[in-house]
């Protein structure tokens, strides 16, 4: 018996296991911060065996890359390439915004702004378009101030955020629009049109696919603006 499983990291963790195209086994944990490293393995293992999933059976990997917490990502990604290291399973990585992306999307939109906590009072913007098989990355995502999301490159048809309660004021123009979701679910990233997001064929394909998008800046404060100094004999 073999499985696929999608696995996100970037704000909490989030797991999806898939025999075929049937979903088996679906879990969340809220973000853990710090403390990402240490309890993510043993929460992995947990879940899996619920199901009496091992490793061994898990073909694919598809792997959140971001935007998200540096510690989150980090662990993650690095954890389950040393499973595939292991197993020899495949994985690909696609951005996490993308399932908050196709959660959001209405009929009709044709550019999904997924907005994350910047930090500094900024927001961090990551722009999907639509295409033929799916929505697509457009740009890389860009740090901005609330009222540069209503630029003509940077509006979008919706919105949407996983991050409510810590984006700053926004614009009432995107605030109108924007969905809020509770958490990223990982079965939409496994379920990521091919044709977009492509499953790699050797090992230095993986390494490049699963490098993790921005990652939201660590400081917490604007830096202060420092006073020039008159020396006088």
């Amino acid at each position: 018996m073999t499985f696929s499983a999608s696995l996100d990291t970037s704000i909490g963790f989030s797991l999806a296991v898939f025999e075929d195209d049937a979903v088996v086994l679906q879990a969340t944990m809220p973000g853990m911060g710090r403390e990402s490293d240490r309890l993510l393995t043993p929460w992995l293992m947990a879940q899996l065996a619920t199901k009496s999933i091992s490793l061994q059976e898990i073909t694919h990997w598809t792997l959140g890359t971001g935007p998200g917490s540096f510690a989150g990502l980090r662990c993650g990604i690095a954890m389950v390439k040393g499973i595939v290291a292991v197993t020899g399973a495949v994985m690909r990585g696609v951005p996490s915004a993308y399932a908050l992306a196709v959660q959001a999307a209405t009929p009709k939109a044709q550019t999904v702004g997924v907005l994350h906590d910047g930090r500094c009072g900024q927001v961090l913007l990551a722009k999907f378009a639509r295409q033929a098989d799916g929505f697509q990355l457009a740009d890389d995502p860009t740090p901005l101030d609330p009222q540069e999301l209503l630029a003509e490159t940077n509006r979008c048809d919706c919105y949407a955020t996983a991050q409510a309660e810590s984006l700053p004021e926004l614009p009432p123009e995107v605030a109108s629009y924007l969905k809020a979701l509770s958490e990223i679910d990982a079965s939409e990233l496994a379920r990521a049109p091919e044709a977009l997001y492509p499953w790699p064929t050797d090992l230095a394909g993986m390494e490049q696919s699963t490098e993790p998008l921005y990652v939201r800046q660590a400081v917490f404060v604007k830096p202060a603006v420092l006073k020039r100094l008159e020396v006088r004999g």
